[in-house]
């Protein structure tokens, strides 16, 4: 087995792990429909740049002829390096950022944005992140709808989609990430994004049609002197994920309160199932989809920072 230096090649330091969704937040929240047109270079050698976060992906999304258990996708990427794939050998296993970057849920089967090159696109797919909750799973990203979940290393068998990083992705984000105002709201520095100081500030859980009107409420009383607080999308909610982090997933020295390990809502639908809506676990930071009617969850409202 070869596993264990790969896994070496794998290890991604702790702050860079924290900071990637972030910087790939700033990437994405800004794209109109012709930076999307030009995003993927074919360099019609059996690689894709991702012009916006400087990787490299194979075009074949199984070019190592999967399913894998966890070792045996570490393994895989070995030998792919082993031949040279497409003239490369330092092909890894992406991770749990790096692959989600690719998701795209306004569209499914698969979930990738509409204008893509890929080829051979399979369900479930390995990350290189293993789970601060178990140490045993790792991260997966589902692509038929764009679910983020995890699976045993050893009993799920999960395809590879080898990267590489040819660029660094964006800028480096503020030393002082969290900026609070003491007045009920922070501001992220990074994403630009301001948040209720609160997490749980409608002091509990409600179905979506409910959180729409409670965060529609909040709005009529202009609260903490604004009117456009809404419910998040879900890479503004996963951009303050920290994948290091379990119960809640929250980054060290963040200063919200009433920080609940549960989930919550984000304003996106399921494009397949428009009754059902996606949501982050603020517990584990997966990311699934619940019913808009019957299932209650939390609201943490978000608005644009001026």
């Amino acid at each position: 087995m070869v596993y264990n230096s790969t896994r070496c090649l794998l290890t991604v330091s702790k702050r860079l792990l924290i900071l990637i969704p972030v910087l790939f937040f700033l990437l994405f929240s800004s794209l109109n429909i012709y930076a999307l047109e030009k995003r993927f270079q074919d360099h019609k050698d059996g690689t894709i740049t991702d012009q916006f976060t400087g990787l490299m992906w194979s075009k074949d999304a199984d070019p190592a002829a999967g399913p894998f258990n966890w070792f045996q996708a570490l393994d895989a990427v070995s030998g792919l390096n082993a031949k040279r794939y497409c003239g490369h050998q330092d092909w890894r296993l992406p991770n749990i950022n790096e692959l989600a970057s690719l998701v795209d849920r306004s569209i499914y089967a698969p979930a990738l944005p509409g204008i893509h090159p890929f080829l051979n696109i399979k369900a479930w797919y390995w990350t290189g992140t293993t789970t601060a909750e178990y140490r045993n799973h790792a991260w997966r990203i589902y692509f038929f709808l764009g679910n983020i979940d995890y699976g045993h290393k050893y009993h799920m068998l999960n395809y590879v989609w080898p990267v590489r990083t040819i660029d660094k992705p964006g800028k480096e984000p503020p030393e002082k990430r969290f900026y609070d105002y003491g007045d009920g709201t922070v501001t992220d520095c990074a994403s630009k994004l301001m948040w209720t100081k609160n997490a749980n500030l409608a002091a509990g859980k409600m179905n979506q049609y409910d959180a729409i009107k409670f965060v529609a409420n909040l709005n009529a009383k202009k609260y903490c002197g604004y009117n456009n607080w809404r419910l998040p999308e879900v890479n503004e909610l996963k951009s303050l994920v920290d994948y290091g982090k379990t119960d809640p997933v929250l980054p060290d020295g963040h200063p919200f309160l009433q920080t609940i390990s549960g989930i919550y809502w984000s304003s996106e639908s399921n494009i397949q199932a428009p009754n059902y809506s996606w949501c982050v676990d603020m517990k584990n930071s997966r990311v699934d989809y619940y019913n808009k009617n019957h299932h209650q969850l939390y609201v943490w409202p978000v608005r644009r920072a001026n």
